[in-house]
């Protein structure tokens, strides 16, 4: 999610910040199959 999210940006409020993470999740609901998810997620779980 850090990557995806929060890694280069820069958010006016916690509620901005929140609303992207919220989104983020439901993107990576609606695409479990995105191989570079895949790898992301391969990757966190394997630290």
């Amino acid at each position: 999610m850090r990557e995806f999210t929060l890694n280069g940006t820069d958010h006016a409020s916690h509620r901005e910040q929140g609303s992207m993470i919220r989104r983020y999740i439901a993107w990576r609901n609606r695409n479990t199959d995105n191989p570079r998810l895949r790898r992301i997620v391969k990757r966190a779980n394997a630290a």
